[in-house]
Protein backbone atom coordinates (compact mmCIF):
# COMPACT_ATOMS: atom_id res chain seq x y z
CA UNK A 1 0.00 0.00 0.00
CA UNK A 2 1.20 3.33 -0.83
CA UNK A 3 2.42 5.22 2.21
CA UNK A 4 0.95 9.18 2.57
CA UNK A 5 3.31 11.21 4.66
CA UNK A 6 0.63 13.25 7.21
CA UNK A 7 3.40 16.04 6.68
CA UNK A 8 2.06 18.88 3.92
CA UNK A 9 3.92 18.92 0.48
CA UNK A 10 6.65 21.46 0.07
CA UNK A 11 5.29 24.88 0.10
CA UNK A 12 6.52 25.06 -3.80
CA UNK A 13 6.67 21.65 -4.85
CA UNK A 14 7.91 21.04 -8.42
CA UNK A 15 4.49 21.04 -10.87
CA UNK A 16 6.44 17.91 -12.47
CA UNK A 17 6.13 16.26 -9.23
CA UNK A 18 2.82 17.22 -8.59
CA UNK A 19 1.14 15.68 -11.59
CA UNK A 20 2.83 12.31 -11.15
CA UNK A 21 1.39 12.69 -7.59
CA UNK A 22 -1.87 13.14 -9.51
CA UNK A 23 -1.51 10.24 -12.03
CA UNK A 24 -0.68 8.08 -9.00
CA UNK A 25 -4.24 9.11 -6.97
CA UNK A 26 -5.68 8.03 -10.69
CA UNK A 27 -3.76 4.78 -10.49
CA UNK A 28 -5.07 4.27 -6.76
CA UNK A 29 -8.38 5.24 -7.97
CA UNK A 30 -8.35 2.79 -10.47
CA UNK A 31 -7.35 0.28 -9.05
CA UNK A 32 -10.35 0.02 -6.46
CA UNK A 33 -8.18 1.79 -3.62
CA UNK A 34 -10.47 4.62 -3.45
CA UNK A 35 -9.65 5.30 0.20
CA UNK A 36 -6.04 5.97 -0.72
CA UNK A 37 -7.23 7.70 -3.76
CA UNK A 38 -9.27 10.11 -1.55
CA UNK A 39 -6.29 10.61 0.98
CA UNK A 40 -3.81 11.78 -1.67
CA UNK A 41 -6.29 14.44 -3.26
CA UNK A 42 -6.77 16.00 -0.24
CA UNK A 43 -2.64 16.19 -0.01
CA UNK A 44 -3.10 17.88 -3.40
CA UNK A 45 -5.69 19.71 -2.90
CA UNK A 46 -4.11 22.56 -0.94
CA UNK A 47 -1.64 22.88 -4.10
CA UNK A 48 -3.76 22.43 -7.00
CA UNK A 49 -7.14 24.12 -5.67
CA UNK A 50 -7.76 24.90 -9.55
CA UNK A 51 -7.34 21.94 -11.25
CA UNK A 52 -10.36 20.07 -12.21
CA UNK A 53 -9.53 17.11 -12.94
CA UNK A 54 -7.86 16.68 -9.31
CA UNK A 55 -11.45 18.20 -8.34
CA UNK A 56 -13.39 15.16 -10.33
CA UNK A 57 -11.15 12.48 -9.05
CA UNK A 58 -11.56 13.34 -5.00
CA UNK A 59 -15.57 13.76 -5.90
CA UNK A 60 -15.42 10.24 -7.66
CA UNK A 61 -13.77 8.91 -5.05
CA UNK A 62 -15.62 10.13 -2.10
CA UNK A 63 -18.75 8.78 -4.34
CA UNK A 64 -17.35 4.82 -4.40
CA UNK A 65 -16.74 5.69 -0.52
CA UNK A 66 -20.39 6.09 -0.39
CA UNK A 67 -20.60 10.39 0.16
CA UNK A 68 -22.35 11.05 -2.89
CA UNK A 69 -23.56 14.02 -1.95
CA UNK A 70 -19.70 15.44 -0.62
CA UNK A 71 -18.66 13.99 -4.09
CA UNK A 72 -21.15 15.92 -6.00
CA UNK A 73 -19.64 19.13 -4.20
CA UNK A 74 -16.52 18.69 -6.12
CA UNK A 75 -17.64 17.61 -9.35
CA UNK A 76 -19.57 21.01 -9.55
CA UNK A 77 -16.38 22.54 -8.83
CA UNK A 78 -14.76 20.90 -11.25
CA UNK A 79 -17.39 21.68 -13.79
CA UNK A 80 -16.82 25.29 -13.25
CA UNK A 81 -13.50 25.34 -14.05
CA UNK A 82 -13.28 23.39 -17.06
CA UNK A 83 -17.07 23.65 -18.24
CA UNK A 84 -16.02 22.43 -21.38
CA UNK A 85 -14.36 18.46 -19.96
CA UNK A 86 -16.73 16.02 -21.61
CA UNK A 87 -14.92 13.84 -18.32
CA UNK A 88 -15.80 16.30 -15.87
CA UNK A 89 -19.60 16.18 -17.07
CA UNK A 90 -19.48 12.53 -17.60
CA UNK A 91 -18.61 12.06 -13.88
CA UNK A 92 -21.17 14.39 -13.03
CA UNK A 93 -23.88 12.33 -14.76
CA UNK A 94 -22.34 9.10 -12.92
CA UNK A 95 -22.57 10.97 -9.62
CA UNK A 96 -26.19 12.42 -10.21
CA UNK A 97 -27.26 8.68 -11.10
CA UNK A 98 -26.02 7.40 -7.98
CA UNK A 99 -28.16 9.70 -6.67
CA UNK A 100 -31.02 8.92 -8.56
CA UNK A 101 -31.30 11.91 -10.25
CA UNK A 102 -31.81 10.64 -13.14
CA UNK A 103 -32.70 13.29 -15.30
CA UNK A 104 -29.70 15.25 -14.24
CA UNK A 105 -27.77 11.97 -15.35
CA UNK A 106 -29.25 12.12 -18.29
CA UNK A 107 -28.12 15.39 -19.23
CA UNK A 108 -24.81 15.54 -18.22
CA UNK A 109 -23.63 12.13 -20.06
CA UNK A 110 -25.61 13.98 -23.05
CA UNK A 111 -23.18 17.04 -22.88
CA UNK A 112 -20.19 15.30 -22.48
CA UNK A 113 -21.56 12.94 -25.54
CA UNK A 114 -21.89 17.15 -27.57
CA UNK A 115 -18.05 17.12 -26.33
CA UNK A 116 -17.31 14.02 -28.00
CA UNK A 117 -16.95 11.58 -25.46
CA UNK A 118 -18.72 8.97 -27.42
CA UNK A 119 -17.75 5.59 -25.55
CA UNK A 120 -20.02 3.07 -25.61
CA UNK A 121 -20.10 3.40 -21.32
CA UNK A 122 -21.27 7.04 -21.37
CA UNK A 123 -23.90 5.54 -24.21
CA UNK A 124 -24.96 2.66 -22.07
CA UNK A 125 -25.08 5.23 -18.52
CA UNK A 126 -27.24 7.33 -20.61
CA UNK A 127 -29.44 4.92 -21.75
CA UNK A 128 -29.76 3.27 -18.18
CA UNK A 129 -30.97 6.63 -16.87
CA UNK A 130 -33.27 6.99 -19.44
CA UNK A 131 -34.64 3.80 -18.55
CA UNK A 132 -35.45 4.87 -15.22
CA UNK A 133 -36.80 8.20 -16.47
CA UNK A 134 -39.23 5.86 -18.43
CA UNK A 135 -38.17 7.08 -21.70
CA UNK A 136 -37.76 3.39 -22.94
CA UNK A 137 -37.19 4.23 -26.79
CA UNK A 138 -34.79 6.82 -25.96
CA UNK A 139 -33.37 4.57 -23.73
CA UNK A 140 -33.05 1.50 -26.33
CA UNK A 141 -31.44 4.09 -28.84
CA UNK A 142 -29.01 4.39 -26.70
CA UNK A 143 -28.42 0.67 -25.75
CA UNK A 144 -28.03 0.44 -29.49
CA UNK A 145 -25.31 2.85 -29.98
CA UNK A 146 -23.43 0.72 -27.04
CA UNK A 147 -23.69 -2.23 -28.55
CA UNK A 148 -22.96 -0.77 -32.54
CA UNK A 149 -19.68 0.65 -30.43
CA UNK A 150 -18.53 -2.52 -28.45
CA UNK A 151 -20.81 -5.51 -29.91
CA UNK A 152 -19.20 -7.65 -26.96
CA UNK A 153 -20.85 -6.39 -24.09
CA UNK A 154 -23.40 -8.49 -22.94
CA UNK A 155 -24.91 -5.93 -20.51
CA UNK A 156 -25.75 -3.63 -23.05
CA UNK A 157 -27.08 -6.52 -25.01
CA UNK A 158 -29.24 -6.99 -21.85
CA UNK A 159 -30.48 -3.77 -21.13
CA UNK A 160 -31.71 -3.46 -24.86
CA UNK A 161 -33.07 -6.58 -24.48
CA UNK A 162 -35.34 -5.36 -21.47
CA UNK A 163 -36.32 -2.11 -23.12
CA UNK A 164 -37.60 -4.01 -26.22
CA UNK A 165 -39.46 -6.04 -23.77
CA UNK A 166 -40.98 -3.30 -21.77
CA UNK A 167 -42.16 -1.61 -25.35
CA UNK A 168 -44.14 -5.00 -26.72
CA UNK A 169 -40.99 -5.74 -29.10
CA UNK A 170 -40.86 -9.55 -28.00
CA UNK A 171 -38.88 -10.81 -30.69
CA UNK A 172 -37.00 -8.18 -31.30
CA UNK A 173 -35.89 -8.27 -27.58
CA UNK A 174 -35.39 -12.12 -27.56
CA UNK A 175 -32.45 -11.58 -30.22
CA UNK A 176 -31.27 -9.00 -27.83
CA UNK A 177 -31.37 -11.14 -25.12
CA UNK A 178 -30.24 -13.87 -27.34
CA UNK A 179 -26.93 -11.74 -28.59
CA UNK A 180 -26.38 -11.16 -24.55
CA UNK A 181 -26.26 -15.07 -23.62
CA UNK A 182 -23.76 -16.07 -26.90
CA UNK A 183 -21.16 -13.34 -24.91
CA UNK A 184 -22.13 -14.95 -21.64
CA UNK A 185 -24.10 -18.27 -21.13
CA UNK A 186 -24.49 -18.03 -17.62
CA UNK A 187 -25.94 -13.97 -17.70
CA UNK A 188 -28.71 -15.10 -15.54
CA UNK A 189 -30.36 -11.53 -15.71
CA UNK A 190 -30.53 -11.95 -19.35
CA UNK A 191 -31.60 -15.62 -19.03
CA UNK A 192 -34.87 -14.43 -17.54
CA UNK A 193 -35.64 -11.83 -19.37
CA UNK A 194 -35.64 -13.97 -22.55
CA UNK A 195 -37.55 -16.78 -20.85
CA UNK A 196 -39.85 -13.78 -19.88
CA UNK A 197 -40.21 -12.46 -23.04
CA UNK A 198 -40.48 -16.02 -24.86
CA UNK A 199 -43.42 -16.54 -22.51
CA UNK A 200 -45.07 -13.55 -23.24
CA UNK A 201 -45.63 -14.69 -26.71
CA UNK A 202 -47.35 -17.68 -25.67
CA UNK A 203 -44.43 -20.14 -26.30
CA UNK A 204 -45.01 -21.64 -23.15
CA UNK A 205 -42.98 -24.72 -23.62
CA UNK A 206 -40.26 -23.30 -24.55
CA UNK A 207 -40.45 -20.33 -22.08
CA UNK A 208 -41.22 -22.15 -19.05
CA UNK A 209 -38.02 -24.80 -19.82
CA UNK A 210 -35.81 -21.40 -20.06
CA UNK A 211 -38.11 -19.95 -17.36
CA UNK A 212 -37.34 -22.85 -15.00
CA UNK A 213 -33.38 -22.71 -15.26
CA UNK A 214 -33.65 -19.21 -14.05
CA UNK A 215 -36.42 -18.25 -12.25
CA UNK A 216 -34.41 -18.03 -8.92
CA UNK A 217 -32.59 -14.76 -10.44
CA UNK A 218 -34.25 -12.09 -8.17
CA UNK A 219 -35.15 -14.55 -5.34
CA UNK A 220 -33.30 -16.32 -2.87
CA UNK A 221 -32.94 -20.22 -4.09
CA UNK A 222 -34.09 -22.89 -1.46
CA UNK A 223 -31.83 -25.56 -1.04
CA UNK A 224 -32.11 -28.94 0.72
CA UNK A 225 -30.54 -32.20 0.81
CA UNK A 226 -33.77 -34.10 -0.80
CA UNK A 227 -34.22 -34.40 -5.62
CA UNK A 228 -35.65 -31.52 -6.54
CA UNK A 229 -38.84 -33.15 -8.16
CA UNK A 230 -39.06 -33.16 -11.84
CA UNK A 231 -42.17 -35.01 -12.52
CA UNK A 232 -41.56 -38.63 -11.87
CA UNK A 233 -44.53 -40.54 -10.48
CA UNK A 234 -43.48 -40.81 -6.61
CA UNK A 235 -47.04 -42.74 -5.67
CA UNK A 236 -45.37 -43.50 -1.66
CA UNK A 237 -43.27 -40.18 -1.51
CA UNK A 238 -44.61 -37.09 -0.25
CA UNK A 239 -44.02 -33.78 -2.58
CA UNK A 240 -42.86 -30.24 -0.95
CA UNK A 241 -44.12 -27.58 -2.99
CA UNK A 242 -42.77 -24.34 -1.89
CA UNK A 243 -43.97 -20.43 -3.33
CA UNK A 244 -41.02 -17.63 -3.81
CA UNK A 245 -42.84 -15.20 -5.01
CA UNK A 246 -46.08 -12.91 -5.40
CA UNK A 247 -48.82 -14.32 -3.60
CA UNK A 248 -51.06 -13.94 -7.21
CA UNK A 249 -48.08 -16.18 -8.27
CA UNK A 250 -48.96 -18.68 -5.90
CA UNK A 251 -52.65 -18.35 -6.27
CA UNK A 252 -52.18 -18.83 -10.02
CA UNK A 253 -49.87 -21.80 -10.05
CA UNK A 254 -52.02 -23.11 -6.95
CA UNK A 255 -54.16 -24.47 -10.45
CA UNK A 256 -51.41 -27.33 -11.41
CA UNK A 257 -51.13 -28.97 -7.86
CA UNK A 258 -54.05 -31.11 -8.40
CA UNK A 259 -51.67 -33.01 -11.43
CA UNK A 260 -48.76 -33.04 -8.98
CA UNK A 261 -50.84 -34.93 -6.08
CA UNK A 262 -51.12 -37.47 -9.63
CA UNK A 263 -48.07 -37.91 -9.31
CA UNK A 264 -47.10 -38.36 -5.64
CA UNK A 265 -47.95 -40.07 -2.48
CA UNK A 266 -48.73 -36.97 -0.38
CA UNK A 267 -48.16 -33.40 -1.26
CA UNK A 268 -47.17 -30.49 1.49
CA UNK A 269 -47.75 -27.14 0.47
CA UNK A 270 -45.58 -23.81 1.77
CA UNK A 271 -46.95 -19.99 1.36
CA UNK A 272 -46.88 -17.13 2.59
CA UNK A 273 -48.76 -16.78 5.90
CA UNK A 274 -51.34 -14.32 4.22
CA UNK A 275 -52.36 -17.41 2.29
CA UNK A 276 -52.26 -20.28 4.90
CA UNK A 277 -55.56 -20.34 5.59
CA UNK A 278 -57.05 -19.86 2.33
CA UNK A 279 -55.09 -22.75 1.14
CA UNK A 280 -55.61 -25.21 4.02
CA UNK A 281 -59.81 -24.15 3.56
CA UNK A 282 -59.33 -25.07 -0.36
CA UNK A 283 -58.03 -28.14 0.74
CA UNK A 284 -55.42 -27.89 -1.89
CA UNK A 285 -52.85 -29.83 -0.40
CA UNK A 286 -52.79 -32.81 2.22
CA UNK A 287 -51.00 -30.20 4.36
CA UNK A 288 -50.86 -26.50 4.18
CA UNK A 289 -47.63 -24.72 5.98
CA UNK A 290 -46.99 -20.92 6.08
CA UNK A 291 -43.46 -20.17 5.52
CA UNK A 292 -41.40 -19.57 8.55
CA UNK A 293 -43.02 -22.95 9.88
CA UNK A 294 -41.29 -26.47 10.47
CA UNK A 295 -41.47 -28.50 7.18
CA UNK A 296 -42.54 -31.99 7.81
CA UNK A 297 -40.13 -34.97 6.11
CA UNK A 298 -40.59 -35.22 2.17
CA UNK A 299 -38.97 -36.95 -0.16
CA UNK A 300 -38.66 -34.79 -3.12
CA UNK A 301 -39.47 -30.74 -3.61
CA UNK A 302 -39.48 -27.96 -6.23
CA UNK A 303 -41.21 -24.61 -6.46
CA UNK A 304 -44.95 -24.13 -7.34
CA UNK A 305 -43.85 -21.78 -10.09
CA UNK A 306 -41.52 -24.91 -11.79
CA UNK A 307 -44.58 -27.03 -11.93
CA UNK A 308 -45.80 -25.45 -15.71
CA UNK A 309 -42.48 -26.45 -17.08
CA UNK A 310 -42.30 -29.66 -15.34
CA UNK A 311 -46.17 -30.81 -16.74
CA UNK A 312 -44.90 -29.66 -20.24
CA UNK A 313 -47.76 -26.84 -20.27
CA UNK A 314 -48.95 -24.51 -23.93
CA UNK A 315 -51.51 -22.41 -24.01
CA UNK A 316 -53.83 -25.09 -24.95
CA UNK A 317 -53.28 -27.35 -22.00
CA UNK A 318 -53.44 -24.83 -18.99
CA UNK A 319 -55.96 -26.32 -16.45
CA UNK A 320 -58.59 -23.29 -16.45
CA UNK A 321 -61.54 -24.71 -15.05
CA UNK A 322 -62.78 -22.77 -12.78
CA UNK A 323 -63.59 -22.47 -10.14
CA UNK A 324 -60.49 -24.52 -9.19
CA UNK A 325 -59.90 -23.14 -5.81
CA UNK A 326 -63.35 -23.53 -3.83
CA UNK A 327 -63.50 -21.54 -0.17
CA UNK A 328 -65.80 -23.45 2.69
CA UNK A 329 -69.51 -22.15 2.13
CA UNK A 330 -70.12 -20.07 5.67
CA UNK A 331 -73.45 -19.46 6.94
CA UNK A 332 -73.73 -15.83 8.06
CA UNK A 333 -73.33 -13.66 4.31
CA UNK A 334 -70.43 -10.96 5.12
CA UNK A 335 -72.41 -8.65 2.36
CA UNK A 336 -75.64 -7.07 2.90
CA UNK A 337 -78.64 -8.16 0.15
CA UNK A 338 -78.93 -5.25 -2.44
CA UNK A 339 -80.67 -5.30 -5.44
CA UNK A 340 -77.83 -3.14 -7.13
CA UNK A 341 -74.58 -4.67 -8.47
CA UNK A 342 -72.10 -5.43 -6.11
CA UNK A 343 -68.66 -4.65 -7.26
CA UNK A 344 -65.66 -4.77 -5.39
CA UNK A 345 -62.65 -2.65 -6.43
CA UNK A 346 -58.85 -2.59 -6.00
CA UNK A 347 -56.84 0.07 -7.48
CA UNK A 348 -53.12 -0.21 -6.09
CA UNK A 349 -51.11 -3.41 -5.67
CA UNK A 350 -48.20 -3.69 -2.76
CA UNK A 351 -45.44 -0.58 -2.92
CA UNK A 352 -42.86 -3.63 -2.60
CA UNK A 353 -43.39 -5.11 -6.33
CA UNK A 354 -40.75 -4.00 -8.92
CA UNK A 355 -43.55 -2.84 -11.33
CA UNK A 356 -46.06 -1.38 -8.95
CA UNK A 357 -45.56 2.07 -10.29
CA UNK A 358 -46.47 0.99 -13.58
CA UNK A 359 -49.67 -1.55 -12.57
CA UNK A 360 -51.26 0.87 -9.87
CA UNK A 361 -53.16 3.70 -9.85
CA UNK A 362 -53.91 6.38 -7.73
CA UNK A 363 -57.66 6.56 -6.09
CA UNK A 364 -57.79 10.17 -7.56
CA UNK A 365 -57.29 8.18 -11.02
CA UNK A 366 -58.91 5.27 -10.17
CA UNK A 367 -62.28 7.47 -8.98
CA UNK A 368 -64.47 8.04 -12.01
CA UNK A 369 -65.46 4.22 -12.32
CA UNK A 370 -66.92 4.32 -8.26
CA UNK A 371 -69.22 7.24 -10.02
CA UNK A 372 -70.96 4.75 -12.03
CA UNK A 373 -74.57 4.98 -10.77
CA UNK A 374 -76.34 1.93 -9.62
CA UNK A 375 -73.74 -0.21 -7.91
CA UNK A 376 -72.83 -0.51 -4.44
CA UNK A 377 -69.26 -0.48 -4.11
CA UNK A 378 -66.78 -2.66 -2.01
CA UNK A 379 -63.24 -1.72 -1.28
CA UNK A 380 -61.06 -4.63 -0.99
CA UNK A 381 -57.79 -2.52 -1.25
CA UNK A 382 -54.83 -3.47 0.94
CA UNK A 383 -52.98 -2.02 1.80
CA UNK A 384 -54.72 1.46 1.68
CA UNK A 385 -52.21 4.14 0.80
CA UNK A 386 -51.59 7.10 2.77
CA UNK A 387 -51.75 9.45 -0.26
CA UNK A 388 -55.56 7.65 -1.01
CA UNK A 389 -56.70 8.05 2.15
CA UNK A 390 -58.23 11.46 2.60
CA UNK A 391 -60.26 11.14 -0.94
CA UNK A 392 -61.37 7.72 0.39
CA UNK A 393 -62.95 8.93 3.79
CA UNK A 394 -65.42 11.70 1.33
CA UNK A 395 -66.54 8.13 -0.59
CA UNK A 396 -69.40 7.23 1.59
CA UNK A 397 -70.52 5.48 -0.85
CA UNK A 398 -67.74 2.92 -1.11
CA UNK A 399 -67.60 0.02 1.88
CA UNK A 400 -64.29 -0.85 3.28
CA UNK A 401 -63.87 -4.23 3.86
CA UNK A 402 -60.14 -4.27 3.02
CA UNK A 403 -59.58 -2.99 6.35
CA UNK A 404 -61.00 -5.75 7.94
CA UNK A 405 -59.49 -8.88 6.31
CA UNK A 406 -56.91 -10.76 8.24
CA UNK A 407 -56.09 -12.71 5.59
CA UNK A 408 -57.07 -13.89 2.43
CA UNK A 409 -59.48 -16.57 2.97
CA UNK A 410 -61.20 -13.31 4.68
CA UNK A 411 -60.86 -11.55 1.01
CA UNK A 412 -61.65 -15.07 -0.63
CA UNK A 413 -65.16 -14.83 1.70
CA UNK A 414 -65.85 -11.33 0.61
CA UNK A 415 -65.29 -12.24 -3.29
CA UNK A 416 -67.54 -14.89 -3.43
CA UNK A 417 -70.25 -12.24 -2.37
CA UNK A 418 -69.64 -10.21 -5.45
CA UNK A 419 -71.37 -9.74 -8.20
CA UNK A 420 -68.17 -8.56 -10.01
CA UNK A 421 -64.38 -7.31 -9.07
CA UNK A 422 -62.59 -4.39 -10.78
CA UNK A 423 -58.70 -4.79 -10.09
CA UNK A 424 -55.56 -3.83 -11.40
CA UNK A 425 -53.28 -6.38 -11.92
CA UNK A 426 -53.11 -7.76 -8.31
CA UNK A 427 -53.58 -10.91 -6.32
CA UNK A 428 -57.19 -10.02 -6.40
CA UNK A 429 -57.53 -10.21 -9.46
CA UNK A 430 -55.74 -13.98 -9.19
CA UNK A 431 -58.25 -14.73 -6.33
CA UNK A 432 -61.11 -13.55 -8.49
CA UNK A 433 -60.07 -15.62 -11.38
CA UNK A 434 -59.32 -18.96 -9.51
CA UNK A 435 -62.63 -18.67 -7.70
CA UNK A 436 -64.38 -18.23 -11.07
CA UNK A 437 -65.81 -14.91 -10.33
CA UNK A 438 -66.59 -12.75 -13.09
CA UNK A 439 -63.21 -10.32 -12.92
CA UNK A 440 -62.05 -6.73 -15.01
CA UNK A 441 -58.45 -6.33 -14.88
CA UNK A 442 -56.98 -3.10 -15.78
CA UNK A 443 -53.30 -3.78 -17.69
CA UNK A 444 -50.42 -1.38 -18.13
CA UNK A 445 -49.17 -1.13 -21.89
CA UNK A 446 -46.21 -3.17 -21.43
CA UNK A 447 -47.85 -6.03 -19.60
CA UNK A 448 -47.17 -9.01 -17.31
CA UNK A 449 -46.38 -11.80 -19.17
CA UNK A 450 -49.04 -14.11 -18.62
CA UNK A 451 -51.54 -11.43 -20.21
CA UNK A 452 -49.49 -11.87 -23.32
CA UNK A 453 -50.57 -9.30 -25.71
CA UNK A 454 -53.93 -7.74 -27.25
CA UNK A 455 -56.01 -9.90 -26.70
CA UNK A 456 -59.07 -8.52 -24.10
CA UNK A 457 -58.93 -12.46 -23.04
CA UNK A 458 -57.01 -14.64 -20.91
CA UNK A 459 -56.51 -18.62 -20.85
CA UNK A 460 -55.57 -18.33 -17.19
CA UNK A 461 -59.11 -17.10 -16.24
CA UNK A 462 -62.32 -17.81 -18.14
CA UNK A 463 -64.06 -15.39 -16.23
CA UNK A 464 -61.46 -12.55 -16.48
CA UNK A 465 -62.01 -9.51 -19.27
CA UNK A 466 -58.42 -6.93 -19.48
CA UNK A 467 -58.73 -3.56 -20.12
CA UNK A 468 -55.71 -2.46 -21.68
CA UNK A 469 -53.79 0.43 -22.01
CA UNK A 470 -52.86 1.84 -25.67
CA UNK A 471 -50.26 3.90 -24.32
CA UNK A 472 -47.90 3.73 -21.52
CA UNK A 473 -48.58 5.50 -18.68
CA UNK A 474 -52.12 6.46 -20.33
CA UNK A 475 -55.31 5.29 -17.82
CA UNK A 476 -58.12 7.95 -18.55
CA UNK A 477 -59.31 6.06 -21.47
CA UNK A 478 -58.93 2.51 -19.55
CA UNK A 479 -60.72 3.92 -16.87
CA UNK A 480 -63.46 5.75 -19.10
CA UNK A 481 -64.14 2.51 -20.54
CA UNK A 482 -64.44 0.48 -17.61
CA UNK A 483 -67.22 3.63 -16.17
CA UNK A 484 -68.87 2.75 -19.65
CA UNK A 485 -68.98 -1.04 -19.39
CA UNK A 486 -70.20 -0.68 -15.61
CA UNK A 487 -72.80 1.83 -16.67
CA UNK A 488 -74.02 -0.69 -19.00
CA UNK A 489 -73.94 -3.62 -16.66
CA UNK A 490 -75.49 -2.12 -14.17
CA UNK A 491 -78.36 -0.44 -16.34
CA UNK A 492 -78.89 -3.92 -17.70
CA UNK A 493 -78.76 -5.41 -13.41
CA UNK A 494 -81.16 -3.06 -12.50
CA UNK A 495 -83.55 -4.16 -15.81
CA UNK A 496 -84.00 -7.35 -14.48
CA UNK A 497 -86.73 -8.77 -12.30
CA UNK A 498 -85.49 -8.97 -8.91
CA UNK A 499 -85.48 -12.72 -8.81
CA UNK A 500 -83.47 -13.24 -11.98
CA UNK A 501 -80.61 -15.77 -12.32
CA UNK A 502 -77.55 -15.35 -12.99
CA UNK A 503 -77.06 -11.39 -12.39
CA UNK A 504 -74.76 -11.74 -15.26
CA UNK A 505 -72.72 -13.45 -17.40
CA UNK A 506 -69.76 -12.42 -20.07
CA UNK A 507 -68.97 -13.38 -23.34
CA UNK A 508 -65.08 -13.17 -23.63
CA UNK A 509 -64.65 -15.60 -26.37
Amino acid sequence: MLELSNNPPASDPNPGALQRALKVAFDLHNSGRHVDAEALCRLLLPHLPQDGQLLMLLGLALQKTGRAPEALKYLDQAAQLEPKSARILNSLGFIHQSLKNYAKAAEYYMQAIGLGMGAAATYYSVGNACYQLGELDRAAGFFKKAVELQPGDAASWNNLGKCLSDTNHLEESIQAYNQAMSINPEFAMAGYGRAVAILATGRLLEGFREYNQWRTHGVKSRQFAQLEWQGERIPAQTLFLHTEQGLGDAIQYSRFIPQARERAGKVILECRPQLKSFFAGCNCADSVIAFGEPIPPFHRFTSIASLPGILGVTLPTIPNQVPYLKIPVTGQPLLERDARLKVGVVWAGDPAHHNNANRSLRLEQFAPILRVPGVTYYSLQVPMHAHDETLFSSLTHVRDLGGQFKSFLDTATAVAELDLVVAVDTSVAHLAGALGKPVWTLIPYAPDWRWLLEREDTPWYPTMRLFRQKQAGQWPTVIARVAEELGRLAACKSSRPAAATPVFSLDIS
